[in-house]
């Protein structure tokens, strides 16, 4: 999965004339200048919006092809080969003209000559090396039917740290571009207003007028405005989850039945998590008489999985899921990131300590039920 797979679902809505071929530089025309590599003549381009939508057909003419238009609103497009889908370069659409190599391999691919296409441009350059281990992977588990479950575990956690690798990119992008599109894109499309709020802020502080008051950054400085507090010393949020039969039951009223409970966000897919699991089953064992509680929330989407990963654990507490995977609504609202990951809360929800895991819980645990 490449970088422009994981962008094209992040674009601002269009104001794009692909009829109009202008003529004079009036500070509003785009032009784009292209060369391929291994393509013949007659050779079929489709340009899409960043939804996917078709906007235009180009054709390779003895290795070239172009594309002009009017622009009023910088927007994120995408040419395809359309013979070989996989063979597509990302490009903004603002003022200027814009040189761009279309090659059979699409490591090789080239955008520039603008601001945020130059600054795009470095940050595929930064993110190429982990999309390349990604499709190795990918290859690997497409090719290889004798993968054991432990295998498919490492893989699955492998494939999480090379995109958290990717994120990590993206975000750090974002605050240098922050006065041009991408650096906007980046901060309204692929930062999480939970998990990043604090970057968030300090982003669209820094965003030109202009960004501010366009409509995506004032609704999610409104999000933002109305956030969830999780920090340390705060009372959690009541989520009600399912349990693995399906029933509905309230975090909250599992907490209020314990002195103190450990919140624990992991998932079936996670080999750290597993990892974890017998440490906690002897935490939960020597201190469930004198008032711990455990209440693990799973990142999982898939009810197979976590059911069956509950009895291969022998997690014998209480167990939670939306079955919504990374867009867990409680793992959200506590800025999850990278799991296991725990929290520890007082009888009434207050959070005591986040974060710890293996002998920094027990101890801490330790401390508070002597």
């Amino acid at each position: 999965m490449k970088l422009k797979h994981f962008l094209f679902a992040a674009v601002l809505l269009l104001a794009f004339s692909c009829s109009e071929k202008p003529k004079v530089d009036d500070g509003k025309n785009f032009h784009l200048e292209g060369t391929v590599e291994g393509l013949p003549d007659g050779e079929q381009l489709l340009v899409t919006d960043g939804d996917g939508f078709p906007v235009d057909t180009l054709t390779v003419a003895q290795g070239k092809f172009s594309y002009s238009a009017k622009v009023d609103t910088v927007s994120f497009y995408t040419i395809f080969v359309m013979n070989n889908p996989a063979n597509n370069v990302n490009f903004f659409t603002e003022p200027g003209t814009v040189q761009m190599k279309l090659s059979t391999s699409s490591t090789e691919s080239t955008v520039g000559g603008t601001t945020a296409n130059d600054a795009l441009q470095l940050l595929m350059q930064e993110t190429a090396p982990y999309y390349e281990k990604i499709n190795e992977l990918e290859e690997l588990i497409s090719n290889d039917t004798t993968l054991s479950p432990g295998s498919d575990w490492a893989l699955a956690e492998r494939y999480m740290q090379l995109y958290n690798e990717i994120e990590r990119k993206m975000r750090a992008a974002a605050e240098p571009n922050i006065t041009n599109e991408l650096g906007y894109m980046l901060a309204v499309r692929f930062i999480d207003e939970q998990a990043d709020a604090e970057l968030l802020e300090k982003l669209i502080a820094k965003m030109p007028e202009n960004f501010r008051h366009r409509r995506p950054v004032v609704k999610l400085q409104a999000i933002l405005n109305s956030r969830i507090n999780t920090d340390e010393g705060q009372v959690i949020p009541d989520f009600t989850l399912l349990t693995p039969d399906s029933t509905q039951l309230s975090v909250m009223g599992e907490v209020k039945q314990h002195q103190f409970t450990i919140i624990d966000f992991w998932a079936s897919w996670c080999n750290p998590c597993r990892a974890e699991m017998p440490a906690m089953r002897q935490l939960y064992t020597d201190f469930k008489e004198k008032g711990l509680g455990i209440v693990s929330i799973s990142l999982d989407d898939k009810a197979e999985d976590w059911r069956q990963a509950i009895i291969d654990l022998k997690m014998e507490w209480t167990q939670l899921s939306d079955l919504k995977g990374r867009d867990n609504a409680a793992a959200r609202a506590f800025r999850v990131s990278t799991i296991p990951y725990m929290v520890v809360v007082d009888s009434v929800g207050t959070i005591l300590k986040k974060g710890l895991r293996g002998d920094d819980l027990r101890l801490f645990i330790s401390d508070l039920l002597p």
